[in-house]
């Protein structure tokens, strides 16, 4: 059993480290100068804001400000600067009440959108645990944020493409997926454990990392995301709720696991004064404003995180040995906890820890604590052993089954991790391949063409005014044309070999080994007659589109194109196509330089 914890707390610190790694990634773009400035009434709109002189604001000294708890509204002002790529903003703390995101080009509001977790989750623009906001121009753009939220006024800024975003951010869902996943084990294992033996300090550990894991969901995102996107009101009580969950059932897991009740009673009672203040709490917090609560559970929080590790540390100089481990498996994660609650009040900063350590703490302090549980359970067997020798050979026959079902439960968890796998490949909206599987098959696919001497053809498919089709309609109607084109394209691009991606927006690529110009071309232009016949029909009513394509073939360019020459000459012909008036198929006879097909 110890060589089995050893191998998942290398396994939770590696996954850890690793969702450490993809933040950290250098695609985040430079963050322009970012200023702030505070409303202390609330009453300030951004119309009056716009003219302000730059002494009006204030500077901001680095990208994650952190202002503390504080009933006043805060202003954020930066300026983008004109690109040739679609942006988003990620504002990286998911506790924030209320944003208002204003975009401002020459003084004029060209678009708002609104975000915080007093909306429902679905009403994001962006589905992402943290606040992600399309920039609504590639043009140079002005972007005020408005910020007011009854938990700390922390407003970590950064500017990304999305495409880049996505990548930043799936190894960290990854790794958070693993961490989930082995909190569910070690509470599967120890409601086994329970069964089987009856012993309540199983059940207590069980509640106490179910406590847990809510508690760090509800702190990350993740819980609003995918446990109760659709209650606003849980989202706002999570965390006092599920921190006094955690303490109540940390107090009872160490007056069991230490026998304070025997050892030492005055610690017991403090135990149980923790235990009585945690129910308290809990129940004080379904009917308070969070904005009370949260101002009392954080100190109560540093005082009983430093209790129980006082606990553990005077039996550990008393002699009881396994409270050496206790005592520094509840450090690691308590100690988390105390700065972390002092960031939250403002006093420092600590956006590591709270995205981070108390994860990593949590899961090193779950498997030192399981340690113990296993330590104290041998020696409660052994000081039982003459008298429960019937009772041990029923109960190694239980422990084999459970391993078999802890097995049969890890092959699951790996073929979940698989499906995720599949998932990250696959465009969400469309279920067609995304542009990422196609960079990875294009340069493969390029490869294969010029050892068999095959030709391989890319298409660039772009739907014709689709910002009109937004526009009139809605971006639900977008959506529903966008997967409607996507089952007409599976349809009619079925030849062995064809694949079909979402590139991005409403662009689309087929790419077609082994195809030649003249039979690519006459498909493309069916296909293109079969879209301009097709009425989508939508929530909405009627909607008929057309679309411009452009083709690139391997050996119709000149010289040695590379898989990404391939691609630019496509996306050439394509932009021809749509400069000569939409509705039309152009074919790149070079990297650089289109021609009409004949």
């Amino acid at each position: 059993m110890a060589k089995s914890l050893v191998r998942w707390f290398a396994l939770v610190t590696v996954m850890c480290y690793w969702g450490l790694a993809a933040t950290d990634v250098s695609a985040q773009e430079n963050m322009p100068p970012v200023y702030y400035h505070v409303d202390a009434t609330g009453n300030q709109s951004v119309e009056q804001l716009l003219d302000k002189e730059p002494s009006f604001w204030s500077v901001l000294n680095n990208g994650s400000p952190s202002f503390g708890y504080t009933s006043a509204t805060y202003w954020f002002h930066f300026k983008l600067p004109a690109v040739d790529y679609d942006r988003v903003i990620r504002i990286g703390y998911p506790l924030l009440d209320n944003v208002d995101v204003y975009f401002v080009t020459d003084n004029e509001i060209i678009k708002r959108v609104r975000l915080g977790d007093a909306y429902e989750f679905d009403q994001r623009p962006v589905d992402n645990r943290n606040f992600v906001v399309p920039v609504a121009s590639r043009d140079r753009v002005e972007v005020f944020l408005r910020v007011n939220t009854t938990s700390s006024m922390r407003v970590p800024l950064s500017v990304w493409q999305p495409t880049d975003l996505m990548g930043a951010e799936q190894a960290l869902t990854t790794a958070t997926g693993m961490y989930f996943g082995l909190l569910l084990c070690m509470i599967v294992y120890n409601l086994f454990s329970y069964s089987v033996t009856r012993d309540r300090r199983f059940g207590y550990y069980s509640a106490y990392i179910v406590g847990i894991g809510l508690l760090l969901a509800g702190l990350d995102g993740t819980g609003y995301r995918y446990l109760w996107p659709w209650s606003e009101w849980l989202q706002s009580k999570a965390i006092p709720l599920f921190g006094s969950v955690v303490f109540l059932f940390a107090s009872l897991v160490a007056s069991q696991v230490l026998q304070t009740k025997l050892r030492s009673p005055k610690l017991h009672m403090g135990l149980q004064g923790i235990m009585i203040a945690a129910v308290v709490l809990f129940l004080a917090s379904i009917f308070l404003p969070y904005e009370w609560m949260i101002s009392i559970v954080l100190p109560v929080a540093i005082l009983a995180s430093c209790y129980l590790i006082f606990t553990g540390l005077t039996l550990w100089r008393q002699g009881l040995a396994y409270a050496r481990i206790y005592s520094l498996a509840l450090s690691v994660l308590l100690l988390a906890i105390i700065i972390n609650a002092i960031g939250y009040l403002g006093f420092l900063e600590s956006f590591f820890i709270q995205r981070y350590m108390i994860m990593i703490g949590s899961a090193i302090e779950i498997m030192l604590l399981s340690l113990v549980l296993a330590i104290r359970f041998n020696e409660d067997r052994k000081e039982r052993l003459a008298a429960e020798q019937r009772l041990n050979s029923r109960l190694e026959v239980k422990v084999k089954q459970r391993t078999k079902e802890l097995e049969a439960l890890m092959r699951k968890l790996k073929e979940m991790n698989q499906r995720l796998e599949v998932k990250s490949s696959e465009d969400r909206l469309t279920k067609l391949f995304n542009r990422g599987v196609l960079d990875d098959d294009l340069p493969l696919e390029v490869r294969r063409a010029r050892r068999t001497g095959y030709d391989i053809a890319v298409v660039m498919i772009d739907i014709d005014h689709f910002k009109k089709v937004n526009d009139k309609f809605g971006h639900p109607v977008g959506d529903e044309v966008l997967v409607e084109l996507a089952r007409l394209l599976r349809v009619n691009f079925r030849r062995a070999g064809d694949r079909i991606y979402r590139y991005g927006g409403e662009e689309f690529v087929i790419l077609m080994p082994g195809a030649q110009e003249l039979g690519c071309h006459d498909k493309v232009l069916t296909v293109t007659d079969v879209i301009r016949g097709h009425t989508f029909h939508t929530e909405r009513g009627a909607v008929n589109i057309t679309v411009s394509v452009g083709m690139a073939l391997l050996n119709s360019l000149p010289g040695h194109a590379s898989s990404k020459q391939l691609l630019e000459a496509a996306d050439n012909a394509l932009y021809q196509a749509k400069n000569a008036g939409r509705d039309q198929i152009r074919i790149a006879r070079s990297v650089k330089d289109v021609s009409e097909k004949p």
